[in-house]
């Protein structure tokens, strides 16, 4: 499990916690008066359905607004250069990011073709944070007689304050290059 979930999850705890507790607070003369376990249920549920809807805000918004969550947004849209040992040509690229605090999906393109990610994730490779993701590759049609559909995989370091990407890649047509992109 990641760091991240475990903090989320331990945060989330508390909230349940907490808001249980307001809500018995509230309610203290009639736990007191007039004692109903049925009642300290739905109390309970309450706390869980109100912690839920601020998990489903928090992971999905407000996570990149947390101080203390030391982890990339790279939300938006990066321009750059791929240069690829295929043919030696240097293309410009451009890459939308979509991320929550869970998931990021990545979709690349250039004049000839676009690729989206299957599956995408941050990870913290010695201190240092790198997006990898595998993604499929579908050339346009008028290019597929030397550029067929294709699988591969990205390895970026995030640098420069989230505002760079910067690796290779490598793909199952025994392809590889470099790619910088910059927000």
């Amino acid at each position: 499990m990641s760091r991240v979930f475990e903090k989320f999850m331990t945060r989330m705890a508390w909230v349940v916690l907490i808001v249980f507790a307001i809500r018995c607070a509230i309610s203290w003369k009639e736990i007191v008066n007039d004692f109903s376990l049925y009642e300290l249920f739905g109390f309970a549920s309450e706390a869980i359905t109100v912690t839920a809807v601020i998990a489903a805000l928090y992971e999905k918004i407000l996570w990149k607004y947390d101080p203390f969550l030391k982890w990339p947004v790279l939300n938006g849209k990066y321009e750059g250069e791929i240069k690829s040992n295929f043919d030696g040509s240097e293309r410009k690229i451009v890459v939308q990011i979509k991320q929550s605090l869970f998931s990021i999906f990545v979709l690349l393109k250039t004049e000839e073709s676009s690729s989206k990610a299957i599956t995408a994730k941050i990870i913290d490779r010695d201190g240092e944070n790198v997006l990898t993701y595998t993604y499929i590759n579908r050339p346009k049609t008028e290019v597929r007689d030397r550029s067929e559909i294709h699988y591969g995989t990205a390895i970026l370091s995030i640098t420069d304050n989230y505002e760079m990407l910067e690796g290779v890649y490598y793909t199952d047509r025994n392809t590889a290059g470099d790619m910088v992109l910059r927000r």
